[in-house]
């Protein structure tokens, strides 16, 4: 082993920071292409032996994929880490069965951030700030009636209850608000103090604003479609913060175009980037940021650091600091040892 280990990181902007402070860990660092959005970076089989030949760790962006082919690839590979929250590029089915950790970032700073940004967007919608902001812009008259709402009395729902919708939970305690969430995997008891579980077509016919937090898999792509969204009331309002494949995007186009929904806030797509030619740029009653809205200075400083941190544990044959897939810690001491030997 070089020094500490030899890391391959990505060559996304994410991965700058990363690199530098591996390097000041004494391990050598192998950078990947940088990415062309939209597509995802395809590490080209030609590459694979110079960059996963001798590799203890892979550190990925959310552009890049990592498949099955890539991990085998690379013979002394003990784990992968994501630099931000999501793993969805990274073949997860595989790392399990190979026996590998996968690390990412789930630090505070980030799906706090987004339970902030959760919260600010609720209110933004309901309180129409979006259209108060364009009465100015355009030098319109006050309008002789208000679309706005307060938030007080609302019932939110929200759909995962995972650590950014709790988060969400906490942070609207005191708002005189009802909660409900819609997520099979947890329990009454589980559920916090507060938040009545329900099924999907309850939650979606009954509350105001409906809030997207679940990860993107076989079983939540699309979740929200033509029929999903034609429950919901035409004085409600759609949040997605959490995977733009959640919700089929040219349905929800057509029931912003047609009213049947009063608004959205999207920060993340079907495409990222945005498309230019996206309809929904269009719309004058959805509020859209670029796959940010939950980004902070704070963030930045903990991305980095927390990505390094998940390596060097890793190399010191300790699990990373946020583990991804703590199922598969027996086979992955079992894949050390067999490299230690």
């Amino acid at each position: 082993m070089h020094g500490k280990g030899v890391v391959f990181v990505t060559g996304d902007r994410l991965g700058d920071g990363v690199a530098a402070l591996l390097r000041e860990a004494g391990c050598q660092v192998l950078r990947g292409p940088r990415p062309q959005p939209p597509a995802l970076t395809e590490f080209p089989p030609e590459a694979w032996p110079q960059w996963f030949g001798e590799t203890d760790v892979i550190v990925v962006s959310p552009r890049d994929r990592c498949p099955r082919q890539v991990m085998l690839a690379a013979p002394r590979l003990r784990a992968i880490v994501s630099a931000v929250i999501g793993v969805d590029t990274i073949d997860m089915q595989a790392a399990n069965e190979l026996g590998l950790v996968v690390g990412h970032g789930a630090m505070p700073e980030n799906y706090l951030g987004v339970a902030e940004a959760t919260v600010m967007l609720i209110a933004a919608l309901l309180l129409d700030l979006h259209g108060k902001e364009a009465l100015l812009r355009t030098q319109a008259p006050r309008p002789a009636q208000l679309r706005a709402r307060m938030v007080r009395g609302k019932t939110i729902g929200l759909i995962g209850l995972g650590r950014t919708a709790r988060g969400v939970v906490e942070r609207l305690a005191g708002w005189q608000v009802r909660l409900q969430a819609y997520d099979p995997y947890v329990s009454p008891a589980q559920a916090p103090a507060g938040v009545a579980l329900v099924d999907l077509p309850t939650l979606l016919r009954t509350s105001d604003v409906v809030s997207v937090h679940v990860t993107l898999t076989e079983e939540t792509y699309h979740l929200l479609g033509e029929a999903e969204l034609r429950l919901m009331r035409p004085d409600a309002y759609l949040i997605n913060t959490a995977r733009g494949a959640v919700i089929d995007e040219q349905a929800l186009y057509r029931a912003l175009r047609e009213r049947r929904l009063a608004g959205a806030a999207l920060d993340v797509f079907e495409v990222e980037p945005l498309p230019p030619e996206s309809p929904l740029r269009q719309l004058d009653n959805v509020i859209l940021t670029p796959h940010i809205v939950g980004h902070s200075q704070e963030l930045m400083a903990a991305i980095p650091r927390v990505a390094a941190e998940n390596v060097l544990r890793v190399l010191r044959g300790e699990p990373p600091l946020y583990l991804k897939n703590p199922e598969v810690l027996p086979a992955w001491r079992q894949r050390l040892a067999r490299l230690a030997s």
